[in-house]
């Protein structure tokens, strides 16, 4: 019944809350087609929750990509990559 009432809302033009979270990136990279851009800011229009999830996400990724990234010292890769190998002998 579930996979029929999606069908139906995708004939309809309409998505579900799991098919626009998947295509968000796409969304706001400008990648997807514009009619169904145009379906995703409707459901936007009747979905507080989606609404809202997507102007989180969109925050965060453009606060992360104001981020510097600084090279990680030797010193510490090497500790970590030490550290991983000892557990992963623990575990075997």
């Amino acid at each position: 019944m579930r996979r029929l009432v999606a069908l139906m809302m995708r004939l309809m033009g309409r998505r579900t809350c799991e098919d626009v979270v998947s295509v968000l990136q796409d969304y706001f990279e400008g990648r997807l087609d514009p009619k169904l851009a145009a379906i995703i800011e409707r459901h936007f229009q009747g979905c507080p929750d989606c609404t809202a999830f997507a102007r989180t996400y969109h925050e965060v990724i453009k606060l992360s990509g104001a981020m510097s990234c600084d090279e990680i010292p030797a010193e510490v890769h090497d500790r970590v990559r030490k550290a991983i190998r000892e557990r992963s002998a623990e575990a075997r």
